[in-house]
């Protein structure tokens, strides 16, 4: 099962699973409520599936020195599933 699927089935928790995943997109994210912090949305593909989520915010220098954009290799080594208005 790819890496995708399994996250989002239940089937790897926190640090079971340390996926290879491709960036298909980054978007600045407006937030209701008024604060310092920048939060992205983040597209990531593991070539079957797609799943979106959001950046920490420690993460947000790599978007803006460029080390993190579209078409991006990245090893998630950290990651938190929540359900969200009845999906994950």
């Amino acid at each position: 099962m790819l890496a995708i699927a399994m996250l989002s089935n239940g089937e790897a928790q926190g640090d079971d699973l340390k996926p290879i995943l491709q960036v298909v997109d980054i978007r600045l994210v407006n937030t209701q409520k008024q604060s310092n912090n920048e939060r992205y949305r983040i597209l990531l593909s593991d070539v079957m599936h797609l799943q979106q989520g959001m950046l920490a915010t420690q993460m947000n220098s790599l978007v803006k020195s460029g080390k993190l954009q579209k078409g991006s290799l990245v090893r998630i080594t950290q990651f938190v599933c929540n359900v969200i208005q009845g999906r994950m």
